[in-house]
């Protein structure tokens, strides 16, 4: 049985290596920014990376990185067999990944990683996670450390890269229970601050929950979006915030008591990691401590699977169906709705 399946994040798409993939591998193999960074050298040709590609292709223990929007495959992620010397600590693998210097800086790799915790941890049943890096790779480092790794140990001279060269490898580990504590992290609610709402409508999503994006903050603004301007922001908003004081998500409560409409967003890199259900418990206390005999109803793409099946879980139910112009264009929508009788 394969460790690793096909796996879908708010922005990208982890599934297994194919020849198809050849070129886009060749096209990040060959930056010589990349490859050092694990321990292999850029790739000189395209035969060497049909060569490398060849060994990816059925081995379950890693997937491509595919961005969504444009089904680019732009990295590579993996549960390996430890080499960190865990010993008889636990079913423990170790996670190794590679991404595309054209797209570093945008937390595309912390939410592949994140997604790949999840799967060995809830469904691998693992009870360690190891990682290491090279002295230096601080971008990697800043991975490691906020999927929730602690430093464990360095090991002196332990790896011998493409030209000679013995590395010294600092190692991370994160135990199940770590994992599992950090999964509720401590939602809570806060006041949505203009530099928030300015990262909100900057979260894009790939495939069809690009349609979901909202316009530039300045666009917004001009178009006199309530997000943008201070006064309904500060009496509409709310932020979803991590124990950090992190923004994790966003909702909106717009309407009066007997017409209340909720609107609401997860950060892109937390979706699918199975947060939905602590938001929402979080989002209907608020509702329900304002409007203790309110109705609460929300509109839903009706492709959006994944959300209506949170809704329903919390206690939505389905009042209609309508298509409605969108920035987007002419989409389908179900309108759910949930009353305090349902909920309590």
């Amino acid at each position: 049985m394969n460790l690793l399946q096909t796996m879908v994040t708010g922005r990208l798409l982890l599934r297994p290596w194919c020849m198809d993939d050849l070129r886009d591998l060749n096209r990040y193999a060959r930056d010589p920014a990349v490859g050092p960074n694990a321990g292999w050298k850029p790739h000189e040709s395209l035969e060497e990376s049909r060569a490398v590609l060849e060994t990816f292709v059925g081995n379950g223990d890693l997937t491509a990185v595919v961005l969504r929007e444009n089904g680019r495959t732009v990295g590579s992620i993996g549960l390996h067999p430890d080499r960190l010397r865990h010993g008889d600590a636990g079913p423990c693998r170790e996670l190794g990944y590679v991404l595309s210097r054209e797209y570093w800086g945008r937390g595309l790799m912390t939410e592949a990683v994140r997604r790949v915790l999840s799967h060995a941890f809830r469904d691998m049943g693992l009870a360690f996670v190891s990682v290491a890096h090279f002295p230096g790779n601080g971008r990697s480092e800043r991975v490691i450390r906020k999927c929730g790794f602690r430093y464990e140990k360095t090991l002196r001279g332990s790896y011998r890269d493409y030209r000679g060269v013995w590395l010294d490898e600092i190692c991370y580990v994160l135990a199940r229970g770590d994992y599992f504590a950090r999964e509720n992290p401590g939602f809570r609610v806060g006041a949505l601050t203009e530099d928030m709402a300015r990262e909100i409508c900057a979260w894009r999503c790939g495939g069809p929950y690009a349609a979901c994006h909202s316009f530039s903050f300045e666009e917004v603004s001009a178009r006199g979006g309530a997000i943008a301007g201070a006064a309904r922001r500060e009496s509409e908003f709310r932020a979803v915030l991590n124990g950090s004081g992190e923004l994790c998500g966003f909702f909106r409560f717009s309407g009066e008591e007997g017409a209340v409409t909720l609107s609401l967003g997860i950060k892109p890199e937390l979706r699918g990691l199975g947060y939905g259900n602590a938001v929402m418990d979080l989002i209907l206390n608020e509702f329900f401590i304002e409007f203790p005999s309110g109705r609460l109803e929300l509109e839903v793409r009706a492709f959006n699977r994944r959300a209506i099946a949170c809704y329903r879980r919390a206690g939505f139910t389905e009042v209609r169906r309508y298509r409605k112009d969108t920035p987007s264009g002419a989409d389908e929508l179900i309108r759910m709705g949930l009353s305090a009788r349902d909920w309590i």
